[in-house]
């Protein structure tokens, strides 16, 4: 080869390590051979991938491909201390070979001595990126089998332990298993026990934060001896938690869940946090509630009803606001009152009327109705269906399409590799019917008996837990001033999603009504669309919003 010429250095390396391929060692032998008498040639830079399989295109690489693409007139050979550093799979060989052709490039690799120069050097680079190609499967087989024996023992694999679990050593130091955290676990199952009573996350979290509960990472730094950071718990960190796959103790790589030969979920711990029934449970009850259509984006703690009452006259949500009270003749202080008042007419709408009423009459009298009705009733509850799986179903039909493809093409032709593919497609095929299952599982969920009333369950609340209630079921409320002129205040509820599961369970009102709405102070027919053709009187269009559709397919 022409002497003075300009060389690139090609370092990668999957992990960096002080062994027989590490970048040390290669950067050593690269500048020996640069530098020998024959060639006297001139290092120009180098392109050091570290953390890079051998599998990825040399063009793909971080360093690398940017060399490639954009300098590659800075230098005339690419120089690599094996053939397996500038890749392990023939095709990308092939591929950077063309290039080299193309732009004028030789490429060295000094280990194997080849001259690409001549078509015998050539013929033998091709050969050698096959073998390497091999070997890389090989080994990859081989780490796959590793981790798939400790998998079906249980043995914990590397890494610090998920939340709630601890690591521990068993049969004399030789394997790690994960068990139950013991002094973190009360607090596990206290989280879960309020999420179930319907407490938020967001009370939650400011509860342990006000107890001083450590959060998971400063209790591990205090397992090990080390000062705590102060870390406050968040509503997020605890959703993040109780969404995380380990709570039923499921194993996952890059997201999704690795399965056994006959395609269920890998469990690694032998006594999960959760049972999958319960986790399922639990990540359904802190989805976020929808929010209703004109719904303001806040709600005040102290408000039962802010984002669930509306205007009677112009059906806009309600606000709340303190009263600023009043000072009597003796000078003694009046305290204010909260009020709920028309969000409409508060910002210069066209309401005629405008609600203000008192927020704790108001309040009293959801109380009233929900006790006097359905709080006599058991309590049911849809069964937890779980996070979606539909995208990751997606996925992997896809990756069982290509699989499919691949070796009807000739990929897995090589000595062992059949084996391997019979392997793949026999754990992602199991996958795709688990995922179809639990897609279908979705779409159909149950109802289950809690073994509570809801009037056990409404009273057990505080104000921010009644709401949520109310919001998590679908409740609506409307209000007017004067419904019926002298009245006074007029209501209608709708007990949204508890009537929908009393209606399946054959608990409904007898007649066959289909809708479980109440009122307090407006004209009788309001409730009753039954009535409606045979009483003139105009029902405001909310109400008669609320009942559209009734009746059908009676």
């Amino acid at each position: 080869m022409t002497p003075g010429l300009r060389y690139l250095a090609c370092l990668r390396l999957s992990a960096d390590s002080d062994g027989s391929t590490s970048i040390n060692w290669q950067r050593t032998v690269i500048r020996e051979h640069v530098s020998s008498v024959l060639r006297s040639g001139v290092l120009v830079g180098e392109a050091e991938d570290t953390d890079v399989s051998g599998s990825m295109s040399p063009f793909k690489r971080p360093k690398l491909g940017r060399w490639l693409t954009s300098r590659a007139d800075e230098f005339d050979v690419i120089i690599a201390a094996k053939m397996d550093r500038l890749t392990r799979r023939s095709m990308h060989f092939n591929e950077l070979l063309e290039w080299a052709q193309e732009h004028g490039k030789y490429i060295v690799c000094v280990e194997e001595g080849f001259d690409l120069s001549t078509p015998q050097g050539k013929m033998m680079a091709r050969m050698t990126a096959v073998f390497a190609e091999a070997e890389w499967d090989t080994i990859q087989a081989r780490i796959l089998n590793g981790v798939q024996s400790r998998l079906e023992n249980r043995s914990w694999l590397t890494g610090a332990p998920p939340t709630g679990y601890s690591i521990k050593a068993v049969e004399g130091g030789k394997r790690k298993v994960l068990e139950i955290d013991q002094d973190f676990h009360p607090y596990v199952e206290e989280i879960f026990r309020r999420v179930r009573e319907g407490q938020s996350t967001h009370r939650i979290a400011r509860d342990f934060n006000s107890r001083g509960v450590l959060t998971w990472g400063d209790h591990l730094r205090t397992v090990k001896g080390e000062e705590v950071k102060g870390t406050q718990w968040q509503s997020t960190i605890i959703n993040k938690f109780i969404r995380s796959s380990w709570v039923p103790g499921i194993y996952t790589y890059k997201g999704e869940a690795i399965l056994d030969d006959g395609g269920e979920m890998v469990i690694l711990s032998e006594k999960p946090l959760a049972t999958m029934d319960e986790w399922t449970d639990l990540v359904d009850r802190i989805k976020p509630t929808p929010k209703a259509e004109g719904a303001e984006s806040r709600t005040g703690g102290k408000s039962l009803l802010s984002g669930i009452a509306r205007c009677g006259e112009c059906n806009s949500p309600v606000t709340s606001l303190m009263g600023s009270g009043h000072t009597r003749k003796d000078g003694t202080k009046v305290p204010g009152h909260r009020y709920y008042r028309c969000s409409n007419k508060f910002k210069g709408g066209a309401c005629s009327t405008g609600l203000y009423v008192r927020a704790d009459v108001l309040d009293m009298w959801v109380d009233q109705e929900v006790l006097g009705s359905v709080g006599t009733w058991d309590m049911y509850e849809r069964a937890g269906v779980g996070p979606s799986q539909a995208r990751e179903l997606q996925s992997a039909k896809a990756r069982l399409e290509k699989l499919e493809g691949d070796f009807l093409a000739g990929a897995y032709d090589g000595e062992g590799q059949e084996d391997s593919y019979h392997r793949m497609h026999k754990s992602l095929s199991a996958k795709v019917a688990l995922l179809d299952k639990q897609e279908a599982e979705r779409a159909n969920p149950a109802i289950k008996a809690t073994g509570k009333k809801y009037g056990e369950v409404w009273k057990g609340k505080d104000q921010e837990d009644r709401r949520e209630f109310l919001r998590t079921y679908g409740v609506k409320l409307w209000a007017w001033t004067d419904a019926i002129p002298n009245a006074g205040l007029g209501t209608v509820i709708d007990l949204g999603d508890i009537k929908t599961m009393a209606q399946e369970l054959g608990l409904g009102k007898e007649g066959g009504m289909d809708k479980l709405v109440m009122g307090q102070n407006v004209p009788g027919h309001w409730t009753n669309p039954e009535s409606w053709e045979f009483i003139k009187d105009p029902v405001p269009d909310s109400v008669v919003k609320l009942f559209e559709g009734y009746g059908e397919g009676a």
